[in-house]
């Protein structure tokens, strides 16, 4: 089959999914990342984690504040598109362009979690049954019809970076193995229960503090959910907690970051 693709994506997670596609013996023709970042105090300019890896595979990449119709005229040979926390709205006139459809993953059980958090509100719940959507992109958050859903179960928690990872396996998987049918139209898209959906939120770093006492489970779900979760000591000092885990019902800190110090045992 003539296949002409592109990939869209930003973050860690789209970086975790493009290893895992190359693993199992495909790539992208092209990708589409947003424009580096200003990074630290003196704001030096940053590229997306996506960029850095289509440099290092010799992938032929874009950066792009947006999509635009000179873009638009100079893709209208590809014809499959797929898009994971790219963390940007698509014009319809775009999403319309590939033959074999715009494909997204989505890791939750849509229309449950919709928005930019599904992992992490999934752990900060304790939500352990959960799973991955495939589906097809429309113009509105998460509604577009599904392709395959995957169900799974959730033994505990561990860090949201590592689950993002886990997430981006398996959704690999599920594009790799269903491409083929996907292409020759032999799965039927179905429309979202849109009666049932939920949606999550971006959190601040207000949301990462824990509370006393800290070694309830809630704490537990706070230091997996987020990358920098942190405590108030008695001296008003942040306490960024670096590692910890859950043991005979307790949340046990063992390293933490003390406010302007090094890292130390807890």
């Amino acid at each position: 089959m003539n296949l002409k693709s592109i990939f869209l994506g930003t973050p860690q997670i789209s970086v975790d999914f493009l290893e895992q596609t190359k693993k199992l013996g495909f790539t992208f023709d092209l990708i589409i990342t947003n424009p580096d970042k200003p990074f630290g105090r003196k704001k030096t300019l940053k590229p997306s984690p996506v960029k850095e890896w289509a440099s290092k595979n010799k992938i032929p990449f874009l950066t792009l504040e947006k999509i635009n119709d000179n873009l638009i005229s100079e893709i209208k040979d590809y014809n499959l598109f797929f898009v994971l926390a790219y963390g940007k709205i698509l014009p319809q006139k775009f999403l319309d362009i590939p033959k074999y459809g715009t494909l997204n993953l989505h890791p939750s059980l849509l229309p449950k979690y919709r928005g930019p958090s599904p992992i992490m509100s999934a752990i900060l719940n304790d939500d352990k049954k959960t799973g991955a959507s495939l589906m097809l992109l429309d113009q509105k958050m998460d509604h577009g019809p599904i392709l395959i859903q995957k169900k799974i179960d959730i033994k505990e928690w561990k860090k949201n970076s590592e689950m993002e990872k886990y997430f981006a396996e398996i959704g690999a998987k599920l594009f790799i193995e269903n491409m083929e049918n996907i292409i020759l139209n032999k799965i039927e898209a179905r429309e979202q229960e849109h009666d049932l959906a939920t949606y999550c939120q971006k959190y601040e770093k207000k949301d990462m503090e824990l509370f006393i006492p800290l070694n309830q489970r809630n704490n537990f779900l706070k230091y997996c959910a987020f990358s920098k979760p942190f405590y108030i000591d008695k001296n008003k000092k942040r306490n960024i907690i670096t590692k910890a885990k859950w043991e005979n019902d307790n949340f046990i800190i063992e390293k933490i970051i003390p406010e302007g110090k090094k890292e130390k045992n807890f």
